[in-house]
């Protein structure tokens, strides 16, 4: 018994340098608890101020990240407009992932809580971007880019808030697209007599155009600009954006970069 006992505790003791195997004498913060469920490894860290820092990971904790937890949960904690109430990291060898959970989150007298209720999700990978969904009404609204700073952040929340319809228009492109799958199927319904589906997403295209959903005015995207990309990419399937262009001005044919790359996300499912 007493064998069985020993065999445990030394099992226990090598797991856990195993386990806790990195620094943190230079990050500022220090460990009150470790723990796992299942394949799941958690650490619990706390700053100079008290506040408690969760961290889970599989396998090891990569130390590179160490230093990177500390700096992101000061830069969090010191936001004038947000509170966080709790903060948690998803560690994993290609980047990190931190969950907060605001306590106060207010913008230009608007409390944003009620429109983020699971919380702020960030993807950190030697760059911060942001990715979470802000809620108004029966709106799911997907915020994801680039982190710059705080308000920039708070600015692009509050324009989902205060006008979901239009934030979905110009800033959600799953939102573009199943309009114009909608409009697609409409047509279908509407107008048996169009011949194939070029017709129909051609003027589900010049639809959208002419309406400024994508951004271009209320400038119509040409037929015979449309007509030309895609016999050109017919006879070269790998023809780039800027060759296509080269083609149409060599034809004395008038295009805009972002009319090329338009129809080809249209068209040809394609996004830089």
């Amino acid at each position: 018994m007493k064998a069985k006992s020993f065999l445990f505790i030394f099992f226990i003791l090598i797991f856990g340098l195993n386990l806790y195997a990195y620094d943190l004498s230079n990050s500022g913060l220090e460990l009150i608890d470790s723990g796992s469920s299942g394949e799941e490894n958690f650490i619990i860290l706390k700053d100079s101020n008290s506040n408690n820092i969760k961290v889970k990971f599989q396998g090891e904790l990569p130390q590179k990240w160490v230093d990177t937890i500390a700096k992101l949960n000061k830069e969090f904690r010191t936001w004038e407009y947000m509170k966080v109430e709790r903060m948690e990291f998803l560690a994993s060898n290609n980047n990190l992932e931190i969950l907060i959970i605001p306590s106060y989150f207010t913008f230009e007298g608007t409390n944003f809580l009620p429109h983020v209720p699971g919380g702020i999700i960030f993807i950190y990978d030697y760059d911060l971007r942001y990715n979470f969904r802000v809620t108004k009404d029966d709106f799911f609204l997907r915020l994801n880019d680039r982190f710059l700073d705080e308000k920039f952040l708070c600015q692009r929340i509050k324009e989902a808030v205060d006008d979901p319809v239009t934030y979905l228009k110009r800033r959600d492109p799953e939102y573009i697209l199943r309009k114009v799958s909608e409009l697609e199927e409409a047509q279908i319904k509407a107008e048996k007599t169009m011949e194939d589906k070029y017709d129909r997403i051609v003027n589900a295209l010049l639809y959208f155009e002419n309406t400024g959903f994508l951004g271009f005015g209320n400038t119509p995207v040409s037929p015979q600009i449309i007509k030309r990309v895609i016999e050109l990419r017919k006879d070269n399937p790998d023809l780039t954006k800027e060759k296509i262009k080269q083609q149409l001005e060599s034809e004395n044919i008038k295009v805009k970069d972002k009319e090329i790359k338009l129809i080809l996300n249209i068209f040809y499912n394609e996004f830089d």
